[in-house]
């Protein structure tokens, strides 16, 4: 299926989108630049896609699967992920400033030089998690959820 078929199915309808999915388990996903800012993907299983520069601004990602998903450069300003799995993705220069991540999984993920910039983190699990060179300022987190992270060269605080 094209970029724009995968588009089409997951605005028309999440629950459609991840029956095909469940259906077609071998299918690649190619999301690459989709414009999915302020959309509800509440639940959706973007599991192993490509979403490379994606727009998730605003997006509702709640429960949503992103395991081992290509998010370099995706924008995830505002959205709310909140028990979202992000198990092994890989967001190298994304954004997620002012997102909300509550009791999000970030296990094994690849976050390097991402902005957590006002994030809310809080029951954010990171554990094996690179955040080198991260900017967490004004960030809501305990310091205890970062304790199995690569935290090299991170701005914690000012």
């Amino acid at each position: 299926m094209t970029r724009d078929g995968w588009l089409a199915l997951l605005r028309e309808s999440v629950e459609l989108f991840n029956d095909y999915r469940a259906s077609h388990p071998d299918e690649p996903v190619d999301l690459t630049e989709a414009p999915l800012g302020y959309a509800n993907l509440s639940g959706a299983n973007l599991s192993h896609a490509d979403c490379r520069r994606c727009m998730f601004e605003g997006a509702n990602l709640s429960g949503a699967s992103l395991d081992n998903a290509r998010l370099e450069y995706a924008n995830f300003r505002t959205a709310t992920l909140d028990e979202a799995s992000l198990r092994n993705v890989n967001v190298y220069y994304g954004t997620f400033q002012g997102a909300r991540l509550r009791n999000a999984s970030l296990h094994g993920a690849k976050l390097r030089k991402v902005s957590f910039c006002e994030a809310d983190l809080t029951g954010a699990v990171f554990t094996g998690a690179d955040l080198g060179e991260a900017d967490m300022r004004w960030a809501k987190f305990r310091i205890d959820d970062l304790a199995d992270a690569d935290l090299s060269s991170s701005r914690l605080r000012d």
